[in-house]
């Protein structure tokens, strides 16, 4: 489309004009030229064209986006499709793109505790927490319950001992009543388990 600017104009004196307003001009039943009009240039040829893009793949983290990129053109006054080869390839229009959309979520844990007995079997603990990037979630499950870890397993570093130790005086240690201290209980095992007298 060409373009230009109608107004209408009035002779004030021999080589002066002025702009008048456009009624002026109607009333005296002056034709108004038109302002605009459709040009045809020459055929700019099959030309790359796209469509939207479709959504992310992935609903958490990087993923991938495509679109449809078409050689395409008018032949005839027909818009219609033409081999990818009769376009550009140097500036063809990319077919798929990374996307994000948010960080996704996952379980973290820290390291287990030490386990609760020094003898027989205990228990270990640990804290587990659901981060959404370096976000800790505290409402909602946005993290996958079927795979939180687990926050506790069961743990042994030794069997305790079923015999009293050698060197430990276990008759005193009955004696002045020191079964209750943990050393003497697993020191004199044997001799604190048996009924008293």
């Amino acid at each position: 489309v060409q373009y230009r600017i109608v107004r209408c104009w009035k002779m004030l004196s021999p080589g002066f004009d002025s702009s008048v307003y456009d009624s002026l001009c109607l009333s005296h039943d002056l034709h108004k030229p038109a302002n605009r009009k459709v040009c045809h240039g020459q055929s700019c040829g099959p030309q790359w064209e796209v469509s939207e893009w479709s959504e992310c793949n992935a609903t958490c983290g990087r993923g991938v986006r495509q679109r449809q990129v078409v050689c395409a053109g008018l032949e005839g006054g027909v818009f219609k499709e033409f081999p990818d080869s009769s376009c550009n390839q140097t500036n063809k229009p990319q077919m798929s793109s990374s996307c994000f959309q948010r960080p996704c979520s996952k379980w973290f844990t820290t390291s287990w505790s030490q386990c609760s007995k020094t003898c027989g079997r205990g228990v270990q603990v640990r804290e587990v927490k659901c981060y959404q990037g370096e976000e800790l979630v505290t409402r909602g499950h946005s993290c996958d319950s079927a795979l939180k870890p687990e926050t506790k397993q069961s743990c042994e570093i030794q069997s305790c001992p079923t015999e009293d130790k050698a060197t430990a005086n276990c008759a005193l240690v009955l004696k002045v009543k020191l079964c209750s201290h943990w050393y003497y209980r697993k020191a004199c095992c044997q001799s604190c388990k048996a009924p008293r007298p």
